[in-house]
């Protein structure tokens, strides 16, 4: 199961952090089904569930590097990217994504293509390709059925105008331009991130972020390092979103597992928060702060937000509502 890809072929570093996800092998599995190079592949996977999958994993001339941690030791989404990350072994290309994901035939070549043709027309290599996916569904025989609504690009942008240093966490919708062209945006999706390698070491996951607000966090951070954002119409890949109906994958703020942390996810959420806000007022220096290429005022004129100044920032106890 362990293979090392072609080293004079460009390697794509597939990052996945899977929560109690009965997918994650199914993800891996049509990932390399699908690829018209899977001996190029190698998986950085971060498997968070009660019994270890890695040997449900497929084998083959790819890469897998396995991590297993128990759902009640996990500290979210973004500590458990950062560490699929640290799987990076010097692929020339890093593509994250979720654990519950399918694929169209040729996805690697067609995201290539593709960022390497926005890279050539911005005359930047720094480039990410990032939109929400379309979503799939299950048929009753157990078959994938996708859904691409449009032939348009989709864009994220912002519900409101305004980001506030005392609720950082801004709200996304996906937006259909009706355009078949690339756009420029400023907002990635963690779903689907696909861009060059050396971005692992540029702009490596904040682990101390939590959930919500990752986004953003690696939007800003990126964007003020000299990465571009790019939302293209190429979008070869296909998302389950979750409904919570019976038998889909628990959530990490589920009760189960909380009865048995110490730190409970609205700790881990309330600090996620204010490190946003710290990311924003320019208090965090080095890695995870903001970058020297550009400025946040570059990134508000980009994206056409105003920052307003903390006030006293409202509690947030709530259960979080995110499907995805």
């Amino acid at each position: 199961m362990i293979a090392s890809a072609q080293p004079d072929a460009p390697g794509i570093f597939v990052s996945i952090a899977g929560f109690c996800d009965p997918l994650l092998a199914f993800t891996v599995e049509q990932a390399v089904k699908a690829a018209r190079h899977p001996e190029r592949l190698a998986f950085g996977i971060v498997d968070q569930s009660p019994t270890p999958s890695a040997d449900l994993l497929p084998e083959g001339p790819w890469r897998i590097a396995y991590l297993h941690v128990a759902p009640e030791s996990s500290r979210g989404a973004c500590w458990a990217r950062a560490l699929a990350m640290t799987l990076y072994a010097g692929e020339a290309y890093f593509f994250q994504i979720d654990s519950h994901t399918s694929f169209d035939p040729g996805w690697d070549e067609t995201l290539i293509e593709a960022l390497e043709a926005v890279a050539t027309r911005g005359a930047n290599p720094r480039v990410l390709l990032s939109t929400r996916p379309f979503a799939f569904e299950f048929d009753d025989d157990g078959s994938v059925r996708t859904s691409r609504f449009t032939d348009g690009t989709l864009k994220l942008v912002a519900k409101e105008p305004v980001l506030s240093l005392a609720d950082p966490v801004m709200s996304f919708a996906c937006y259909n331009s009706k355009q078949r062209d690339d756009l420029r945006g400023y907002q990635v999706s963690a779903a689907n991130l696909f861009t060059r390698g050396s971005f692992v070491e540029e702009v490596p996951y904040d682990p101390f972020m939590y959930f919500h607000g990752e986004e953003q966090n690696i939007s800003i951070r990126a964007y003020t390092r000299g990465w571009d954002i790019w939302h293209p119409n190429a979008v070869p890949l296909y998302h389950l979103y979750k409904t919570r109906a019976a038998g889909e994958a628990p959530l990490h703020w589920d009760a189960q597992f909380e009865g048995q942390r110490q730190e409970k996810w609205s700790h881990l959420r309330r600090r996620s928060h204010a490190r946003l806000a710290q990311l924003l007022s320019g208090g965090l220096s080095g890695a995870y702060g903001l970058g020297q290429a550009r400025t946040l005022d570059d990134y508000l004129a980009l994206s056409g937000l105003k920052l307003a100044p903390a006030t006293s920032p409202r509690a947030v106890e709530n259960e979080p509502n995110d499907k995805e």
